[in-house]
This record gives structure tokens, sequence and C-alpha cells, in this order.
């Protein structure tokens, strides 16, 4: 069985990623620590400067994306740097009198004696997974956040009751699947084994026991949402974390045996893909629906759909074949003399096949000789245009086991003219004739010749 690889945003099995985002306190004046710090920017900074140096540290600071220690108080510092900072006359008071100017006798004008009063960092960011869900207003100096919407795009969790029906999508599961070069040359059916959350067939995925029914939130009244005023003026819309946002509960007893009222329950998933022709190592393949179920139960009060199936490919690496786009390289090693002589040698193919292939005379070592329509096929259909593949040449060396091959070699070397390489004659000289010295190669030993 494959080992699935999972990839979650958060642990698939927890469900905080509906919760009450937390409530965040306010610093006192005394400890205000400096803004320009606080966000790493200068005080000659640009207000767009600014605000991205803000979204930057609230993406990665927000408690329910960093579950690090300390992570709300460092969040809570980044919004109060901004507030100050974001705003004109706020940042000419502290600039010129420092925390001081927010102290209950501090300078006047508007959020004097507080840092906390008004801007919308988040203007202009209305693309990224709900940004644009600040608002101004409060009727308290601060404006309205609804963080369920600012930060859905972290965890997966899709729509709102704003607009329509609730919209809750599973996480997507990626697992790896190993394959033979050919098959990867070719295409393949591949069947994959790995681990999923799927509905309970014993309720299913209601959660509930039989001729049972959910009963609207009682903390919530059904709305899947609480509303909070903090500190500063601040409204925050939270999910409420009875019902999770769905706005239901199941009552105590009517849980279904099997799956505890979670509707869902995990198991052993397999699927056939088909790999197409010309894949490539580490591509990946997603196959829709085919990935968790949601962590929650069903309802009619709100929408389920699952995850995504993502098969990430790697290739084994072949003995004999490369491949460069939609070519196949292979290395062929010859004979030192087919290289000199020219000649005929045979080829291996991809396709199992052996053809052959002529190398013409004086070929030298990375002579690259292509072969075409052996390659990569363009697609899965039948006659599909190929690339070529591409025989880079080798020579092998000769090495002489006997007087004879010697005396062969030597003479070769005399007729090219080759006087660096060495002879068994001590006393050799150019224009002695080859018969002499084979003769007198003879009656040496072979080890006397050969070193």
């Amino acid at each position: 069985m494959l080992n699935a690889l999972k990839v979650r945003s958060f642990n698939r099995f927890n469900v905080s990623r509906l919760r009450l985002i937390r409530q965040f306190h306010a610093t006192s004046i005394s400890r205000l620590d400096d803004p320009y710090k606080t966000l790493g920017v200068g005080k000659d900074s640009s207000a767009s400067e600014i605000k991205k140096a803000y979204y930057k540290l609230a993406k990665k600071l927000h408690p329910d994306v960093n579950h690090e220690e300390g992570a709300d108080e460092k969040f809570h510092k980044i919004q109060e740097a901004y507030d100050i900072l974001s705003d004109t006359t706020k940042k000419q008071q502290y600039d010129q009198f420092g925390a001081a100017a927010f102290s209950q006798g501090g300078g006047g004008g508007p959020g004097a004696g507080h840092p906390y009063g008004g801007g919308n960092p988040f203007a202009g960011f209305g693309g990224f997974g709900g940004f644009g869900g600040f608002g101004q207003g409060g009727g308290q100096g601060g404006f309205d956040i609804n963080f369920e919407d600012l930060f859905g795009g972290f965890t997966g969790h899709q729509g709102g009751r704003r607009g329509g029906m609730q919209h809750f999508q599973g996480e997507d599961i990626e697992i790896l699947k190993t394959i033979p070069f050919k098959d990867a040359v070719f295409g393949t059916e591949a069947k994959v084994g790995y681990s999923a959350v799927v509905e309970c067939d014993a309720c299913h995925g209601l959660g509930l026991k039989k001729n049972r029914k959910k009963s609207t939130c009682r903390v919530c009244n059904g709305t899947g949402t609480q509303t909070h005023v903090l500190q500063g003026g601040f409204h925050m819309a939270s999910t409420c974390k009875a019902c999770n946002g769905t706005g239901v509960q199941i009552n105590p007893g009517d849980e279904c045996s099997s799956c505890h009222g979670e509707g869902v329950k995990t198991q052993i998933k397999q699927t056939e893909v088909r790999l197409p022709a010309g894949i490539k190592d580490g591509a990946r393949l997603r196959v829709a629906g085919a990935g968790d179920a949601p962590h929650m139960a069903k309802s009619s009060s709100y929408k389920l759909s699952n995850g995504d199936l993502i098969i990430r490919i790697r290739v084994q690496p072949d003995p004999v074949f490369k491949r460069e786009g939609r070519d196949l390289i292979c290395h062929l090693d010859i004979p030192m003399t087919t290289a000199a002589l020219g000649g005929t040698v045979e080829v291996p193919t991809i396709d199992g096949q052996k053809i052959k292939l002529r190398v013409s005379a004086g070929s030298q070592p990375g002579k690259t000789i292509e072969i075409p329509n052996q390659g990569v096929p363009l697609n899965d259909r039948p006659g599909s245009p190929r690339g070529s593949m591409k025989v880079v040449l080798g020579v092998k060396t000769l090495r002489p086991q006997n007087a004879t091959q010697v005396a062969l070699l030597e003479a070769v070397a005399d007729a090219f003219g080759d006087n660096t390489a060495k002879r068994m004659d001590p006393d050799w000289k150019p224009l002695e004739g080859y018969i002499r010295r084979a003769k007198k190669a003879k009656a040496m030993p072979v080890k006397n010749q050969i070193t």
C-alpha cells in the first residue's frame, strides 16, 4: 500500500479553523512599543510601504495561523503600531511626543488618549482570501472586522452566510506515486491507495441516530456567528464555538454510534487514474473530489464538498535511457576499429526492440546520431508523433592481449604516423619494417611486451 503523504494547512481533524477567533487585550500605554520597530519600517517610509509591512506581518502572526506562544500579543502589537502609523495625525503626534502623545494627558485630536481610532489596513488587498473584509465604522472610532472572512483563505473554509448558504470544503490529499521510466514515456493506468476522511455510511454523513434531528444552536440562535466588542472600539464577528459556524447542533444522546456524531470516518480508498504519455518526474495530477470530506456532519443549512486528490509523480531512472523533453538519450560504446573504419551496430529502443545503426568512418567519441520518431509520444493517441532518440557514441579503446595484437597496433601507429605510441622494441625507428618487428615480437614473452 502506498504511503500517503498528507499535505495539510492545519490538522484535518481539527475544526479550529471554524472556531472563535481569539480576543486581544489592549497594551497599556506605558508599555507602547515603538511602532516603527514593530512593523520594521523607517520614519521616512511611505503609507504604502507601511501598509505592506503590516499586511505581511498580519498574515504571518494571526493566532489562527501562528500557534506559537505569544502570537496573540505580537498580533495585537502590530495592530496597535499600524493604527498609529496609518493615521497622519497620530503619526505626527507620535513623531513629536512619542508614547506620551497617547496618555490621558497627551495631545488632542482624533484618537488622542488611545492609539486606536481608524484606518483600514487591507484596503487594496481585497483579493487575498477575504482581506477586503475590513470596513470603517463601529461608532466608537474603531472599525468592524469579520475575522472569519478575513482569514478564510488560510483554512480552506469557503463561502459564508452573507450572500447565500455556507459552503465547507474538505482538505486536499497529496500522495506520491512512483512509476517505471517506460510507463512515463508511453503512459499507463495506475492504481493508487490512500487514507481519506469519508462520509459515515452508517448515518449517511448526518452524524445522527436513525429518526433523530438536529436542533438550532442555542448559543448563536442559528446564525453561526457571534459578535464581540473589544477594547478600542473593535467589533469582531467570529465563528460560534458551540456549532462551529453551522447554526445547528446534535442533541446529546442523538449521535451516531459509528462516527460519534462527526458524520465522517477515516478509511483506505483506492482509485485508478490515467497517467498520460510523456508525463514528467515531479508532475502533479489533480483528481477533483477525491480528497477528504469536511470533518463535519451533513445539514440542510450548509453545503459540503470533498477536497481533491493530488498525485505527485516520481519517475524511476532507466539504466539505458535519459530524457530531454520529447527526446530520449542513449549512450552506446563501439569498438575503436568500428569508430575508425565505420560499420553497423545494434541499438536498443524504448519499445524493447533493436534497430541497426550505421556508423560512419572516423566517428569520434561524443558524436550524436539522431533516430527520428523513436522518442517520447506527443500524446496518448495511436500514431502520435514522437520525439527522436539520440545515440551518443563512446569509443572502447583496444587493449592488446598478445604479441601479434601488439605488433598490429604498432603497425597502425606506424601507418598513421603516430610516433608517440609506445613500442616493444627499444631500438625501434620509424622507418623499420613491420615484418622484422613482428618476427622479433614472437620470440618475446607477452609479459615483457605489454606493461
